[in-house]
Parts: C-alpha cells; structure tokens; sequence
C-alpha cells in the first residue's frame, strides 16, 4: 500500500509537536547557561532513562540495523548491542567520576586533568564526531522522508532536518530531553512491539516462514568475527567518550541516577538491537530479497504491511529514533565550540554564551545538511565519527580518570599520533571503505596507546 493522507496528517501533527515543545521550552531554557546546555542538571529516572536511551538509538541503530538484517539476518544485531554495551560501560566507569566535577563538556575534564591545550585539541575531535552523528542521523531522517513522501533524498533531507535545527534551537536541552520522551514512547511501541508483531503477521500471511531465510541468518557470527571486532573497537570504547552521551549524563540529578539510569539505558538498547534487527529479517522474507536499496527494508516494509494512519505512527517512530539521536549530537557540538573553544579565549557573559549556542545550533544545523546529501550513505558517516573518537581519546580519557602519572604531553602526542594514522590509513585504502576497514581502527588504538605509555615514562606527570 502507499501512504495515505491520514499517516501524512499523523505525521505532519508529530513534527508539529516537537516545534510546539521547542517554544515551550524557550521560555525556561534560554535564561541560564545550565539550563540550555544540561536541563539544570535535574533529571530524574523518569526523564533520564528515556533521554539517554533515546539520545544513543538514532538512524544507524534503527535503519541500520533493519538493513543489517535483512542482509545478514540475527548477526546484524551486533551493532548496536555493541554501542549499548558500550553506554553500560559509560555508566558504570564514566557516569561515578564526571557528575560529581560539575563540568559542561568532556573537553573540560581534559583540561583538568591534563592541559587548556589538550582541551582545544580534544573539543575540535569530540565536535568533529558528534557532527558526524548529527550527520548520519539527518541521512537517516531524508531517507525515510523520501520513501514516505516519494521526493527526493535531498528534498527529504532539508524538510526534517530542519524541525530539528528548529526545536532545538529554540529550547536547548530541556527541548531535547522533553522530546525525547516523547519519541522514546513512539520508539517502544514502533519499533520494539508494532513492527515487529505485524511484521511476522504479514510474511505468515503471505506463507512463508522464518525457516526460508538464507542460511546463516540465524547465526550469530554470520556477519563474520572481522566486522564484530571492528563494532567493539569503534563502538563499545566510542560511548564511554561521546560528548552527546557525556552531556545527557551529566544532565541526571545525582550520581546514583547518573549510574543506573546509564545501565537501564543500555540494556533497553540490547532489545532494540534484536528487535530492528529482526525486522530487517522479516522485510527479507516479504519482499523475496528483491529490494535495491536494503537501507530502505524498514520504512517499506512499515507502509506495505500496516493499515492508514498505523504506517503514519510507524513513520513517526522511526522519525523518533533519528530526531532524538540528531538533536542531542546537534546541541553537544554546538556546546563544545562555544564552551571549549571560545569561552577560553574570549570573556563572555552568561548570556552570550547561551545565546551564540543557540545561534550556532543554526548555524551547524544547516552546515549538516549540506555534508548529510554529500555523504548520503549513514553508516558511513557513523564509521568516521567513531574512528575519530575511539581511536584518539579512549585511552588519554578513561586511564586519565583512574591514573595520576599520564602528563598533558604524553596525552597530546598520543591524540594527535594516532588521529593521523587512523585517519591516513583509512584515506590510503581509500575513500569510504577505508573507514570501515578494522585496520585503520586497530593501528590507531595501537599507535595512541603505545605512544600514551612511552610518553607517560618519558615525561609523567609532576603532580604524581
């Protein structure tokens, strides 16, 4: 079936509450620094556990998993069962230390503990990444829109990335988190519970059963050890580091919600994982195989299987997954030039601050865009924030947090050294498969963590 004017209006009443949130939230978000960057640090589990689940499941997670699957079967899961191992990781060795240190960004920390200059350094990679996730979400979010509306990836692009510069522009994180909720609840009921059941209702329908599936599909290392390895290496260390992860973190009210709503977020990820992952599967079954463009099983499978005004809840759902992944990638680059990068230099108000956030929320929003319709392809943008992040500032970051003797010349060396021969490495195999190559990854955690330990014996720290 196509989509009707019903699931239009669903949608179109969906997009139009998340602008209505954004003018709410204005009101109370553009008044402090604290609570347009972190929502005044007052979440409790009610609003965090959803936030962070929300902020962590965007576009790779939902429509890159349905395409893993339908390409590989259960296997594909590994994904994003890697990026929520990674948030309990982040809950249970991140969230105890930072919450407590009252700081904005990780950026700050890493001035802290090593050097203003290791904080520039570090905020220009940390915005380089979360840009990326922004990027990979507005893909996601054009590709959706153009399947739902028959126009094209570019046009799709520009209609919804735009109500996410919009809202969050507006309201700041109290926007987000508030949004988020709401895209949470549609995440749940779309993709873990409504696409799931009628999807397997509608391939029994046709007479075909799970056993058809190519073989391999119900292994769990059929999409092979290389590219398993490859999603621990990015992925896992990636969200103990992510800014946008950093900041939802830093958003709960105490270190106990901190902790075990980062756990709880995780966790539901895993579900997630299997449950997109499954749908993939199933859209194989339905539509024999045939489709050109697996990145698309999702949102076609969604409008050929459900009923007028359900496909447009479905719709919103996986608008959701991206919009909530988009916005709080969005604001944390936008936090990271401004608070580690011009507040620094410049003497600022409060006020100015908030504002050139907000403008640069904008500014950065519409930039992505343009790099989402160059890009076009999300988990490849998805590769590069991540080889940028994990490979850089794993080590520097999380043995910095635990061990005095590491100096800010052994951090600095060891980002830049293997910032270069990640990134070069993966140029040399060539453009874009060199950033999925688990080469690249490995020679740059190798690099960073063998020059951190030489450097950190050649040069400690002299406050140890």
């Amino acid at each position: 079936m196509s989509v009707t004017g019903l699931d239009l209006t669903v949608i179109a009443l969906y997009m139009l509450a998340l602008l209505a949130i954004g003018l709410l939230s204005e009101r109370i978000a553009i008044r402090t620094l604290d609570n347009y960057l972190l929502a005044n640090r007052q979440l409790s589990y009610l609003l965090y556990v959803p936030a962070m689940a929300a902020v962590v499941l965007g576009g790779a997670s939902t429509l890159g998993s349905a395409r893993l699957g339908y390409q590989y079967g259960i296997s594909g899961a590994w994904l994003v069962i890697m990026i929520s191992l990674g948030v309990i990781a982040c809950g249970l060795i991140v969230a105890r230390k930072i919450i407590p240190l009252r700081i904005y960004t990780m950026a700050e920390f890493l001035e802290r503990r090593y050097s203003r200059p290791t904080r520039y350094l570090a905020a220009i990679v940390i915005a380089v990444y979360t840009f990326m996730i922004y990027v990979t979400q507005v893909i996601a979010i054009g590709t959706v829109t153009s399947v739902v509306l028959g126009i094209s990836f570019e046009l799709g692009v520009l209609i919804g990335g735009l109500v996410v510069v919009a809202y969050v522009a507006l309201g700041g994180m109290w926007s987000v988190t508030l949004t988020d909720l709401l895209q949470w609840a549609l995440m749940t009921l779309g993709v873990i519970i409504l696409l799931p059941v009628a999807g397997y209702l509608a391939v029994s329908a046709k007479g075909v059963s799970l056993a058809e599936l190519p073989q391999g599909y119900f292994s769990p290392t059929h999409i092979g050890y290389d590219t398993i390895l490859s999603y621990f290496l990015l992925f896992f260390f990636g969200l103990m580091l992510g800014q946008d992860i950093w900041q939802r973190v830093l958003t709960a009210k105490d270190t106990r919600i901190g902790i075990n709503g980062t756990v709880l977020a995780g966790l539901y990820g895993i579900v997630y994982a299997l449950a997109a992952t499954f749908v993939g599967m199933l859209a194989y079954l339905y539509f024999g195989g045939a489709l050109e463009n697996p990145r698309q099983a999702m949102p076609l499978f969604a409008v050929e299987i459900l009923p007028a005004g359900i496909a447009g809840l479905m719709i919103a759902a996986m608008f959701s997954a991206f919009m909530s992944t988009a916005d709080g990638a969005l604001i944390a680059t936008s936090t990271l030039i401004t608070y580690d990068l011009v507040a620094p230099l410049r003497r600022l108000t409060e006020r100015q601050l908030t504002l050139l956030v907000a403008g640069l929320n904008v500014i950065l929003g519409i930039l992505g865009l343009g790099v989402a319709i160059f890009v076009q392809e999300l988990l490849i943008a998805l590769d590069i924030a991540y080889l940028v992040l994990s490979t850089t500032l794993f080590i520097p970051t999380v043995l910095g947090l635990y061990w005095a003797k590491p100096s800010a010349r052994a951090a600095m060396i060891a980002i830049v050294g293997s910032l270069v021969v990640a990134v070069g490495y993966a140029l040399y195999i060539g453009w874009p498969d060199g950033f999925a190559d688990i080469r690249p990854i490995v020679a740059g955690f190798a690099t960073n963590l063998v020059i951190f330990l030489i450097a950190t014996y050649l040069w400690p720290s002299k406050t140890t």
